[in-house]
């Protein structure tokens, strides 16, 4: 394992994103869109950054629902926006609040896919910043930084570990369509064994039966993209929506 970036270079991110118009959404927590499942990812991040560290750090016990949610309704600056919403906590166990108001989305007709480029190479999936969500993201970083210069604004690169298993997006869990065991097509989520974020909205998804938990190659990747089957991304920000796949021609 790589050596551990200072306890101060970084703090514990959760994302997601308040709408009004979504309030009484299940998925919503008085509009913020899965708060209490985010604050419990969260903790579980310090527990395992405190052992890894091996003294306590981004303790976030104290910090209660309610108190979130009031940080959150005095950074909006128009309510009846849609905002994007961060929380970040730093190794003092200080948590910081930013919404940040975000323009009207398309409807989704109307918005163009999202790309979704197979990397060039695997990336390490032992390391703990991959089961944790933080601002240090290096190996994210690095993954986009090797997609093909002709690649659009916006593209995400579709990571894989050294056994060949595909495992997230550098911004969002994602599901493949494959065949099941009775031959139907199903959408595949990979297994957090295999090295991934334990996303809210993809755990959500299972929870509701939408997506299956399961292993997928690279070859299986490959083999959706040549047949059309769908591919999707999914996160607290943007939901479950729909990428279009490719796999880079040097591969």
């Amino acid at each position: 394992m790589s050596a551990l970036p200072a306890r101060d270079s970084f703090s514990v991110l959760e994302t997601t994103v308040y709408s009004a118009a979504a309030a009484d959404d299940d998925d919503d927590d008085e509009g913020v869109r899965l708060l209490p499942e985010h604050l419990l990812r969260m903790r579980a991040s310090a527990a395992q950054l405190s052992a890894a560290y091996g003294a306590p750090c981004f303790d976030c016990s104290g910090v209660a629902l309610e108190a979130v949610r009031a940080l959150i309704a005095a950074q909006l600056g128009d309510p009846r926006q849609r905002h994007r919403v961060r929380l970040l906590l730093d190794c003092a166990g200080r948590l910081t609040v930013q919404a940040t108001p975000e323009p009207t989305a398309p409807e989704p007709a109307a918005a163009p896919p999202v790309a979704l480029v197979l990397d060039t190479q695997p990336t390490d999936t032992d390391s703990l910043f991959v089961r944790c969500k933080t601002t240090f993201r290096p190996m994210y970083d690095a993954a986009a930084k090797r997609l093909p210069p002709s690649c659009p604004p916006g593209t995400h690169v579709l990571l894989y570990n050294a056994s060949g298993r595909v495992t997230e997006a550098n911004i969002a869990n994602v599901a493949v369509s494959l065949p099941d065991a009775d031959g139907r097509l199903a959408l595949f989520t990979p297994p957090l064994a295999d090295g991934l974020l334990p996303g809210t909205m993809r755990q959500r998804l299972l929870d509701a039966g939408h997506i299956r938990e399961g292993p997928v190659t690279v070859d299986q990747f490959r083999r959706a993209v040549a047949n059309g089957w769908p591919v999707m991304c999914m996160n607290s920000v943007r939901g479950l929506y729909t990428v279009t796949p490719a796999v880079p021609d040097c591969l």
